[in-house]
């Protein structure tokens, strides 16, 4: 059994859906689970609905909902041709359209749009999508199944990002989907979403269609899981930065991990989690290029032994240094106890700590509340905020073993201020901020310095001596 996660860029219209349905119907030798993420840009479009309803635009929120319905019908209309089953796929459309609009006049009526109530209107992308998935495999002579994820996927009540129950997940699995691959069926389901013990639906953060493959693969202790997107596999960079990329051949779940918990984009960061206790291997392929060998994701101890190597550069554009100092030059670890409880109480993940006997510098991601999070850090010491900052990830194995690493990224990175540096905390990663108008030189720097000697056409490993 191994399981399919389809990302919406592989779905986004009826050519690339038919798509998808031929690489599944190429795998199903391999009793296949399907999962699928919302249409692109199904999901901001829903979102979008949301706020609009929000603010009191019910008229607008209905609109964009209308055109939403209207792609998912030419979709429709592209794919099945068989007259019943585009009148209960219709149907099922006209059902969600009501749903929705009911929700857009609640919403409007009270003008509040809570963590639940925005999770209710973004669970409808999946739903639209894997419909038309199953009604495509239907059409075309597989013995498709539509399964809804809230009849298997339980989670805890965090809205918006929301954890699974795994045992759960486990027994409703055993007892819902396992029977139909025993059958020789195929289970098509949705990613993102869950569903509380009291029925209310979940997501699990955005792009967490990974993770909810990853969570169904480790439940059904699949032989692997295939993500299938729109790029060749986990590259050395993001190609949109980065001339000349190189495919990563393979790579282990700690430096998958880190790649993406440091700003990679082609996996969601908890994917590794669910797989990598039971050591299902995670394959990231191209759905443009089927025949392509893609990246396999393994437990560290998969691989031989050998010389250090970089595998991959990641950046995240948007972060934000924070530097802190005590009042009083006593107590290190109240200080330390003040500064995380007040980031724990706003939600704030921070992604890089450095520090020194009485100051602690720290980078988070992303936007936040600076005001208000600086007036609380204030309480226990002077706060500087460094804003307009980029991180570079250097992500590999053996890092700490290399002495000549650190020269090499410096002197890439020669003539650029950095703020903040950190490495050694896992050893497969050492991160380096800088400006964010110095990033894509910085970038480019590393990318030359790491793997401008390797073979365009690589699959690889980069040693570093």
């Amino acid at each position: 059994m191994i399981v399919m996660k389809f990302g919406g860029t592989s779905n986004r219209d009826a050519a690339a859906m038919s798509n998808v349905l031929r690489i599944i119907k190429n795998h199903l030798r391999e009793r296949p689970v399907v999962v699928i993420s919302a249409i692109a840009s199904a999901t901001n479009e829903l979102e979008e609905t949301a706020h609009a309803a929000a603010a009191g635009h019910e008229t607008g929120a209905g609109a964009i909902i209308d055109r939403l319905v209207e792609r998912h019908t030419d979709i429709l209309s592209a794919l099945v041709h068989d007259g019943s089953r585009r009148a209960a796929l219709s149907d099922a459309f006209a059902a969600y359209r009501t749903e929705i609009l009911r929700l857009v006049h609640g919403v409007s009526i009270l003008r509040e749009l809570t963590p639940r109530t925005m999770d209710a209107f973004c669970s409808y992308g999946e739903r639209f999508s894997s419909r038309l998935v199953a009604a495509g495999l239907q059409e075309s002579g597989v013995d498709a199944v539509w399964v809804d994820a809230a009849d298997f996927m339980l989670t805890d009540g965090n809205f918006g990002r929301a954890m699974p129950v795994m045992e759960g997940v486990r027994e409703r699995l055993a007892s819902l989907v396992v029977p139909l691959v025993e059958r020789s069926q195929v289970p098509v389901t949705q990613g993102f979403i869950g569903v509380t013990a009291g029925g209310a639906y979940t997501t699990m953060g955005r792009e967490s269609s990974d993770y909810s493959a990853s969570i169904i693969g480790a439940a059904l202790d699949a032989e692997r899981v295939q993500i299938w997107t729109d790029v060749d596999g986990l590259l050395t960079a993001d190609p949109r930065k980065v001339n000349d990329v190189r495919k990563v051949r393979r790579m282990s779940f700690d430096e998958a991990f880190e790649l993406s918990y440091f700003g990679a984009k082609v996996l969601h960061p908890r994917t590794m989690l669910p797989l990598l206790e039971k050591n299902i291997p995670v394959e990231i392929r191209n759905s443009r290029r089927q025949e392509g060998t893609g990246t396999v994701v393994l437990k560290g101890d998969a691989f031989p032994s050998g010389a250090p190597s970089v595998k991959s550069i990641a950046f995240s554009p948007d972060v934000t240094v924070v530097c802190m100092s005590p009042h009083r030059r006593t107590d290190q670890y109240h200080f330390w106890e003040g500064v995380f409880g007040v980031l724990s109480a706003a939600g704030i993940d921070v992604r890089s700590v450095t520090t020194s006997e009485y100051r602690i510098a720290f980078t988070v991601t992303g936007q936040f509340d600076r005001e208000a999070v600086s007036r609380r850090l204030r309480e226990f010491g002077e706060v500087l905020i460094a804003a307009d900052q980029a991180s570079l990830c250097i992500v590999g194995s053996g890092l700490r073993e290399c002495p000549e690493l650190a020269g090499r990224v410096f002197r890439a990175l020669s003539g650029t201020q950095a703020s903040l540096i950190a490495f050694g905390a896992s050893g497969y990663s050492m991160t380096v901020v800088v400006r964010r108008e110095d990033l894509e030189r910085s970038l480019g720097n590393l990318h030359r310095e790491f793997f401008g000697s390797v073979a365009p056409d690589g699959e690889f490993d980069v040693p570093l001596n």
